[in-house]
């Protein structure tokens, strides 16, 4: 499932082991639970944890830790977008139309 309690998961990028666990997040896009914005980050931006990565709203500053375990079910679940979708403001976001 896409949602982590606090972020709606809409974009993953994330480096694997041979096994298919990830082992770093590269890029993603979460919308914010507690302000409906959408956030990308990428590379340096994102806060690594041993085994996790921080989820944080560039707009509101809500974070939270995640397993990465956790995010690999958001894998799942998601289509991977590649970077020209993931990066469209004129997608709808789930939940709230277009606009």
């Amino acid at each position: 499932m896409p949602n982590t309690g606090r972020f709606f998961v809409l974009a993953l990028d994330a480096d694997r082991d041979p096994a298919g666990t990830i082992v770093q997040i590269r890029s993603m896009a979460l919308r914010c639970e507690a302000c409906g914005e959408v956030t990308r980050t990428e590379g340096t931006q994102i806060a690594r944890l041993s085994g996790g990565t921080v989820l944080a709203c560039a707009h509101c500053g809500a974070t939270q830790a995640v397993a990465n375990a956790r995010l690999e079910e958001c894998d799942h679940v998601i289509a991977v977008a590649s970077p020209a979708t993931a990066s469209a403001s004129t997608l709808p976001l789930p939940g709230r139309g277009r606009g």
